[in-house]
């Protein structure tokens, strides 16, 4: 391996023994070649071992003991280097998610490796009706996580059935409910939130971070989202003073009323979850945050192109020749500085030409382009963006056809996705009725990746935005596409991720996705939006001309702690401005026309908001690369302020948004983090003109620094018509902070 992974060790060596006049007859060992040249891949090592009494595994950073005893096999310790003891020794190991069968017994391991120098162990177990579990423990060379995922087949006679969800993380922690907290999503706010006791069972349908306060360390469970198909979930059960833990994949949804629904494994046949993860730190829900994110970007996400996170306009219409309204939009998408330029629905033949009726179904599933709105073709549209600079995408939809292409035999019938019978699809007042594919189904896997690919390569597409707005259900239960009565959405989920994996193989630099979550095959949105750090979430925006942000209302619902709070004025500072922007730049952002009008473009705004809109997206561009970094959500001393915080794990830079949300104080002071409280950092402040930066240690940071917001000349100007009608401005304020260290 390491001759594979060094090919210039042979150019080593025999400099190695010219500078030191050897005469060897072979080749020097290789631990002699490392040790001259000071090379020590000792902290990049993950060790499983084998023994009578069981497994252990380790990578310096997280330890697993893993007991057998009389066919069963037992968690006996789980700890990261240093820290505390999690797991109750002894406990349960593995959740059997078979109602048919409970009685499995240990059958066989392999320890084996994978992929980015990782390790994994096989557990296999094997029951009387035919049933073979396995769960795979996986270490990579770095951070406190162990990933796991596990497989049932069923080499039985008959249909094993299984529970709706299959868990390959199922432990009991030592701590008592008393002794946790738990953290998960909240709607409207970024970051893990409290999410009350844990006195009683808990369900999690995200992350979920379960916090020691007597140890100060904190563990995080999380696991693919399932690309908007499937489910994730994890549960927590008080059990003899400690804690139950099981999470992994959804694979079918329950439904209200009824009883809990049962998937079915018929002989022959096999399911794989995707991965689920626990991450181990000492401190609080940011740390082990970061944590877990580090693993993610290292060992599981696609790597971000260049200048990632991208600022992109989504733009679209219903009207014949609308590309020379797009041409002249694209002018102005240059001049503000936008990365990606990319058509929304509507380009495909048969689409609607109704101006503003908002019809984006009608001729879905065609995947020609069309000429009525386009005379000069797509590819025209395509080379008018590069030679602007910008990348170009389409939207798609792929699991969603419309109705009539069914009906004239375009689309096969028996292509369709059915429930016991019916045609999955929607009708909506101001849509063309669809019908929605099967993509559990090979044959549609196979026409939606040669679709998908011609059009990428015929209009030389660097961006697609995956968008299933029409799926009702995924759930088919047809058995004639490959899969049977309960596994439809599971199929699915697997057709789903294998057009992902061909278009990401066949094109390595292309982007997008962003709609539904993937850990595996999306740059955009690899998980969840809420709980990641902002680079890898692309919010979608519109500007204040259309609902729900309306012109003359600078509404700040929906953004962050203002959510329900808006400014009304005839008006608005540079100040108000910045704030309402600055609010969406904290993350990657598309701008787009919502409803397809032209009366929704940016150019139909204001100049004074295209100005803001502007200098906020070149200020962006400054820090954006420290957006995939480390994320700290930081607590002004104020009430009514936040503050986030964007740190390289180095400790070399940082981008800190401060802003005052309403608060009646003007002023607080906020500690920083992941600074190195020996060095110096130049900070400046995107308030301030150029050449006003200040240098400040890393400790001085981390006690404090002050903050007054709004800036007053901002918010007034020079301007002396700031009277009452404008004065709910005032409480309201930003300010986006750069550090660099100094060497």
């Amino acid at each position: 391996m390491f001759i594979q992974r060094h090919g210039i060790l042979v150019l080593v060596i025999s400099r190695l023994t010219n500078i030191l006049r050897i005469r060897v007859k072979r080749p020097l060992p290789l631990e002699i070649v490392f040790l001259l040249l000071g090379i020590n891949f000792s902290g990049a090592q993950v060790s499983i071992t084998k023994s009578s009494a069981g497994w252990k595994a380790t990578n310096g950073n997280i330890h697993i003991d893993i007991g057998r005893s009389s066919g069963t096999v037992q968690l006996r310790s789980l700890r990261r280097e240093g820290g505390e003891e999690w797991a109750v020794s002894g406990s349960r190991l593995v959740s059997f998610p078979d109602k048919t069968s409970k009685d499995y017994q240990f059958l066989d391991d392999a320890i084996s490796d994978a992929p980015k120098d990782g390790r994994q162990l096989t557990l296999r177990f094997k029951s009387g009706s035919g049933g073979i579990f396995s769960l795979m423990l996986t270490l990579y060379p770095t951070n406190a996580v162990i990933e796991t995922k596990a497989k049932l087949e069923n080499q039985g006679q008959k249909p094993l059935l299984l529970d709706s969800h299959i868990d390959p993380l199922s432990l009991t922690l030592k701590d008592s409910p008393a002794d946790l907290r738990a953290y998960s999503s909240v709607q409207g706010h970024f970051g893990f939130q409290a999410a009350g006791n844990l006195s009683s069972a808990r369900e999690f349908r995200d992350w979920v971070v379960l916090e020691n306060s007597l140890s100060g360390e904190a563990a995080l469970i999380g696991g693919e989202p399932g690309l908007g198909v499937l489910g994730w979930k994890a549960t927590t059960q008080p059990s003899g003073g400690g804690m139950m833990v099981r999470a992994g994949t959804v694979l079918l949804k329950d439904k209200a009323g009824a009883p809990p629904p049962e998937f079915e494994l018929a002989p022959g046949e096999s399911v794989e979850t995707p991965l689920t993860f626990l991450a181990l730190a000492k401190g609080d829900t940011d740390v082990v945050g970061n944590e877990a994110f580090r693993y993610l970007k290292k060992y599981i996400f696609l790597t971000p192109l260049p200048d990632a996170p991208f600022a992109t306009y989504c733009i679209w219409l219903t009207q014949k020749n609308s590309e020379v309204l797009l041409l002249r939009e694209l002018d102005l998408a240059q001049r503000v500085g936008f990365d990606v330029f990319y058509h929304d629905a509507t380009w495909n033949e048969g689409a609607s030409v109704v101006p503003g009726m908002n019809d984006w179904t009608e001729g879905l599933g065609n995947y020609n382009e069309n000429k009525e709105k386009f005379p000069q073709g797509l590819r025209n549209l395509s080379d008018q963006v590069h030679a602007h600079g910008m990348k170009f995408g389409l939207w798609v939809d792929p699991g969603n056809v419309d109705a009539a292409l069914v009906e004239s035999g375009q689309i096969p019938k028996d292509w369709l996705a059915e429930i016991d019978g019916k045609p999955l699809g929607e009708k909506h007042p101001s849509l063309t009725p669809t019908r929605q594919l099967c993509l559990g189904n090979p044959k549609v896997v196979t026409w939606i990746k040669k679709q998908l690919a011609d059009l990428i390569e015929k209009y030389n597409l660097d961006w697609i935005k995956w968008d299933p707005s029409a799926t009702v259900s995924y759930e088919c239960n047809r058995t004639d596409h490959g899969h049977g009565k309960t596994d439809g959405a599971y199929a699915a989920y697997r057709g789903r991720q294998e057009i992902m994996r061909y278009l990401m193989e066949r094109f390595p630099k292309l982007s997008g996705f962003e709609c539904d979550p993937s850990l595996l095959y999306a740059r955009v949105n690899p998980g969840p939006q809420g709980l990641l750090p902002g680079g890898y979430t692309n919010e979608f925006i519109t500007g204040p001309m259309v609902s729900p942000n309306v012109w003359g209302s600078l509404a700040a619902a929906g953004v962050g702690d203002a959510k329900g709070d808006s400014l009304t004025a005839r008006w608005y500072s540079a100040s108000s401005l910045d704030y309402y922007l600055r609010k969406h730049f904290t993350h990657g952002i598309s701008f787009g026309n919502i409803n397809g009008m032209s009366a929704q473009f940016l150019s139909a705004a204001p100049a004074g908001y295209i100005e803001a809109f502007q200098r906020n997206l070149l200020f962006f561009k400054e820090y954006r690369h420290l957006l995939f970094e480390d994320v700290y959500h930081l607590k002004p001393q104020a009430a009514g302020w936040s503050s986030l915080q964007y740190v390289k794990d180095d400790s070399t830079e940082s981008v800190v948004f401060i802003f005052r949300d309403k608060s009646e104080s003007a002023d607080t002071t906020i500690a920083l983090r992941g600074l190195d409280s020996k060095a110096k950092y130049r900070v400046t402040s995107l308030n301030d003109r150029p050449g006003r930066d200040r240098i400040l240690t890393g400790e001085a940071l981390t006690n404090g620094i002050s903050e007054h917001l709004p800036n007053e000349w901002l918010a007034k100007g020079d301007s002396s018509l700031m009277n009452s009608e404008f004065a709910d401005q005032l409480n309201y304020g930003s300010d986006i902070l750069l550090l660099k260290r100094l060497d």
